[in-house]
Parts: C-alpha cells; sequence; structure tokens
C-alpha cells in the first residue's frame, strides 16, 4: 500500500524575523500537488529564507506550517531541497549519491542501482567516478539534482539553482528539472530570472519585502499582473542592483525608478576588478545603473543575440565582427586590450618557460603535462584554441587525461590549475588579481599571438526593439570618451595597469 501523500503543505500566518528585522511577514499560503509553482521576487525579497521554512531547515517566529503527513519526520523524508551553491563531499559524484541514500535508510543492495539511475537522469553516469569537487559549477549542480532525485520526492525545493551558473549549463539544469517536473514530482523553486519563470512555471507566487503580493497562473501574472507591484517588477523597475561581478542581486533602498541598462560581459572583466573601479564612476555622472551579467564571451554574445542584454563588451573580435554583419550587434567600438599569459607551475615538467606560445603548448603536449582549460566558449577558449591550432596540435586527443575542460570562468579554471599543478591560458587582467596562485608562475608571455583585444557593441534594436538604445549609447559613448579610457588606465593592482585603452587608434 502506497504512503498518503505529504501534499498540500499550508502556511499560515507565516512570520520568521532574525536580527531585529523582519524578513517573512505573515505569509498565508497552500503549496499544493500538481503544477510547478515558482516563488518570484527580487534578491531581498524573503524567497530563500520562505523556501528553507517550508523545507524545514527554519522554523518560524510565529505562525504554522503543516503538511498533510503529520509525522514531520516521514514528511522530510519524501521532500528534498537543492541549493544555489551545493556542498560536495570530498568523494566521488556517485559516493555522494549513495551517501544520502544511505542516510535515508536505502539497504545497500539497492543503493548502487538507485544511485546510477540518478546520475543517468541527470548525465552524469560518465562521470560518476570522478571526485565530485573537480566538476565544473554546472556539474556540481546536476549531481545536487541527482542526489535529491535519487531519494524520489514527492516534492522538490529549488533555491535558485541557476543563479551562478552560465546559459548553457542553465538551460540543462532546466532540462532536468522540466523532466523532474514531468515525472509527477512537484517543483517549488525560488527564482529572480523572468524568463526563467516563464519557461518553468504553471503558477507564480510573487513576493516582496517577505510578503506575498500576488499568486496567479503563470500566463496571467504576466500578461496581466494584478497588483503594481508585480507590474513593476516585471517592467524592471523594482528597486533593486545587480551587483556588476556575479549573477546575484542584491536589493537596496530605491529613491524613484532607477535607469537601467543589462551589460553582457566576460568573466575577466568581472574577477579582474576593473567593473568594481569603472561603473560607479559612470553611474555617478549619468545615474545609469549597469546591470552585469559575467559569463564567457560565447554566452555574452548568444545573450546579446537572443535580446537578454542590452550591450556586450566582451574580447573575441572575430566572433563579434561575424554577428556583428549578421545584424545582431551594430556600433561595435574598440574599447582596451590587455594580453594572455601562460602561467604553469614553477617546476615546468614540460620546460615551456620562454618559448614562443605554439613552441610550448607543443612541449606541454609532448609531455602530456597537466593542463586546464576554461572550455567554456569564452573569448580565452577562443583564443586557446586558435593557439592550439597554431600549434598544430588537436587537444581534444588529449581530454581526460591531461587536457582538463573546466566549463567555468577564469578564476575557478585557475584554481583548478593551481590545485592540479597544472598550465593553462589566462588573460592578465584576472591572473594579477588571483591570489590562489599556489606553484603556478607566468611561463609564457610578450608573443604577439597572446594580444587581446576587447570590444562594445549594442544589441540591434531592429531585431529587439525593447533594447535601452539611448542608455546603451550613454555607456558606449562614455566608455571611448577621454574620461572612460583614463579611467581604464588608472585601474591598478598592486601598482601594475591592467587594461589598457585603445579606442579609436585602430
Amino acid at each position: 500500500m502506497s504512503a498518503a501523500p505529504i501534499l498540500p503543505l499550508k502556511l499560515e500566518e507565516v512570520v520568521f524575523a532574525a536580527g531585529g528585522q523582519l524578513i517573512i511577514d505573515r505569509v498565508t499560503l497552500d503549496i499544493a500537488a500538481g503544477p510547478s509553482t515558482i516563488i518570484l521576487g527580487a534578491n531581498g525579497a524573503g524567497k530563500s529564507v520562505l523556501m528553507r521554512l517550508m523545507h524545514g531547515l527554519l522554523e518560524p517566529t510565529s505562525g504554522s506550517l503543516r503538511w498533510s503527513e503529520r509525522d514531520r519526520r516521514r514528511a522530510r523524508r519524501r521532500q528534498a531541497m537543492v541549493f544555489q551553491r551545493p556542498i560536495m563531499l570530498r568523494r566521488s559524484a556517485l559516493a555522494n549519491v549513495l551517501f544520502a541514500l544511505e542516510l535515508a535508510g536505502i539497504a545497500g543492495a539497492e543503493r548502487e542501482a538507485q544511485g546510477l539511475a540518478a546520475l543517468d537522469e541527470v548525465g552524469l553516469r560518465p562521470l560518476a567516478h570522478r571526485p565530485a569537487r573537480v566538476l565544473s559549477g554546472g556539474e556540481q549542480q546536476r549531481l545536487a539534482l541527482a542526489r535529491a532525485w535519487a531519494l524520489h520526492p514527492e516534492v522538490l525545493f529549488l533555491d535558485e539553482p541557476t543563479a551562478s551558473l552560465d546559459p548553457g549549463a542553465t538551460r540543462e539544469i532546466e532540462t532536468i528539472i522540466k523532466a523532474f517536473d514531468a515525472a509527477g514530482t512537484k517543483i517549488v523553486m525560488a527564482t529572480h530570472n523572468l524568463g526563467q519563470a516563464r519557461r518553468l512555471g504553471d503558477e507564480v507566487v510573487y513576493l516582496q519585502a517577505g510578503r506575498v503580493v500576488e499568486r496567479a497562473p503563470v500566463g496571467r501574472f504576466f500578461s496581466k499582473p494584478a497588483t503594481a507591484e508585480a507590474a513593476a517588477f516585471i517592467k524592471g523597475e523594482v528597486p533593486c542592483r545587480i551587483l556588476t561581478l556575479s549573477l546575484l542581486l542584491a536589493c537596496a533602498p530605491a529613491h524613484g525608478q532607477q535607469k537601467f541598462i543589462t551589460l553582457a560581459s566576460t568573466t575577466s572583466t568581472e574577477q579582474s576588478g576593473l567593473f568594481k573601479h569603472l561603473l560607479p564612476i559612470f553611474e555617478r555622472k549619468t545615474g545609469i545603473q549597469v546591470r552585469v551579467v559575467a559569463v564567457g564571451t560565447g554566452q555574452a554574445l548568444d545573450m546579446g543575440r537572443r535580446g537578454d542584454a542590452d550591450v556586450a563588451l566582451v574580447h573575441d573580435k572575430a566572433a563579434e565582427e561575424k554577428l556583428a554583419a549578421e545584424g545582431w550587434y551594430v556600433d561595435r567600438r574598440d574599447v582596451m586590450y590587455n594580453d594572455f599569459v601562460v602561467v604553469g607551475p614553477k617546476s615546468d615538467p614540460a620546460r615551456a618557460r620562454g618559448a614562443d606560445t605554439a613552441l610550448a603548448l607543443r612541449k606541454i603536449s609532448e609531455k602530456k603535462a597537466a593542463f586546464a582549460s576554461r572550455g567554456d566558449r569564452s573569448g580565452t577558449h577562443a583564443a586557446e584554441l586558435r593557439l592550439w591550432q597554431i600549434a598544430g596540435i588537436d587537444p581534444a586527443a588529449g581530454k581526460g587525461s591531461w587536457y582538463r575542460e573546466t566549463g567555468s570562468g577564469m578564476g575557478p579554471t585557475l584554481n583548478t590549475a593551481s590545485a592540479m599543478n597544472a598550465y593553462a591560458l589566462s588573460d592578465r587582467g584576472t591572473w594579477l588579481s588571483f591570489k590562489n596562485r599556489g606553484e603556478l608562475t607566468i611561463l609564457v608571455e610578450g608573443d604577439k599571438r597572446l594580444f587581446n583585444q576587447y570590444g562594445v557593441m549594442l544589441v540591434n534594436p531592429a531585431k529587439h526593439p525593447h533594447v535601452k538604445k539611448a542608455e546603451a549609447l550613454a555607456f558606449m559613448d562614455w566608455l571611448v570618451s577621454a574620461e572612460g579610457q583614463k579611467a581604464i588606465a588608472d585601474y591598478r593592482i598592486s601598482g601594475e595597469q591592467l587594461f589598457f585603452p585603445d579606442a579609436g587608434k585602430t
């Protein structure tokens, strides 16, 4: 006989306060079986706290939460939660799943089959025996989903599971979530991403300042919001600010409606700290806020092509010019340059030190010395592949042995290289700001092939009429102006200049 369902989950006048601050304010809500529920709102709205209350990680300050299943221990075993940043145990991908099954009391004979089936479900079976902590960010999040799915939960809570992932990894996670939903698991997911809410949601619960402001089917919510607060959020007028250098949002007090643009850019401009220096100057001058999504150049260019950004600042000139010729972008301008460097262990097992770049890569390949590649379609990855081609080497032949693709940004790739004592190609800006160098040092630099040009371009308003052309052009004009170029030149780490302005010089 099958167990009685644990849904609906009923919240009645739930309040949660911490440190003297009211975070959840008298929320009354029924979470029923069936259609997926999206908890939507800007960061700071209380979404994550509400999810933790529903999952049972937090106790309400007042009010009540009740499952249909009155035994809370049984209810807990039949629901699971995946967080924005999953914690990976120091063991293999499969062992991470098996540990969750062991805690759930699954018999040893069943455990491995159930764990492998869960890895199959998320496409990680080939990586079952790889250490979980060396997986890319997207792979780790898929592993977290497998760990939850192995328990066959009736309800799966997802707390912004794609907030720190690039668009490619985000698509993979969304596909998995849709499959879980189709299999009958109730999905309750928190997000600030309007497009994601449309793609994955059946109904929206809109949260603002800890209160449920509106609940509606997803189509009606976006086409005819019933409240002014929801309408303002859909239009991007809610007073929140995207931290330039991550995919996270942090709300701040508003003083009227804030003009803003969305900038698709690269992890090198983020992780070098350049935007922390530049953007406050521009914003003070113009009152236009710049909300940055920092991903690989390939993903950034895709964002603009889809109309998910107003302007792109990237570093793959050939790809930029191709997309401009196809009409996806207009008004491309050179902004600045720096260079790439080949870093590697001080012991330099491949004896690459001081060689030109092509020879250094050939030596690394011949020695089969560990090399960490971003593997993420970024500008740096594109440059790396061009350099391998010049060297006459197909690095794909070494995948899984000496050639490791991280599928992540420059900082995480350098962390991987440091942990493995591996070689890597890095832009100089991120290298100079990188602290966890371990035994790594610069081995190859100064080769003209390592030149790294950055350009800015407007997403074509003829393709995407919602593009904020006037504000985006104001940002582009400022970047190439005398003031913007000086601001770029003035940015230094330990007295060393990271980027060199070159607007109008080519």
